[in-house]
């Protein structure tokens, strides 16, 4: 008689249910933390930046700026809660 070689089942995971997960899992997670953290920052530092210069500009005389001052710190709004919330969902 010969004997049939069958593909033993694919390997469990070793970790309990309900278990902390590991350490490299953790360490991914706060460097992609981090990351998202510095560009809030710096995207909260440009709006900054732009409402000074967009005052100075206005108060200079120059009241065309307001407009296309106002469109870029509302895109860099939404793009700050879009990380923001990303953040949530991690």
């Amino acid at each position: 008689m010969s004997q049939q070689r069958f593909s033993s089942p694919p390997p469990r995971s070793t970790r309990p249910t309900g278990a902390a997960p590991s350490r490299a899992t953790t360490e991914n997670r706060t460097a992609i933390v981090l990351g998202i953290l510095s560009i809030v920052l710096i995207i909260a530092m440009m709006q900054l930046w732009l409402l000074t210069a967009t005052m100075n500009a206005f108060l200079g005389g120059d009241h065309a700026v307001a407009g296309p001052a106002l469109g870029a710190s509302v895109v860099c709004l939404l793009l700050n809660l879009g990380l923001l919330r990303y953040l949530s969902l991690l």
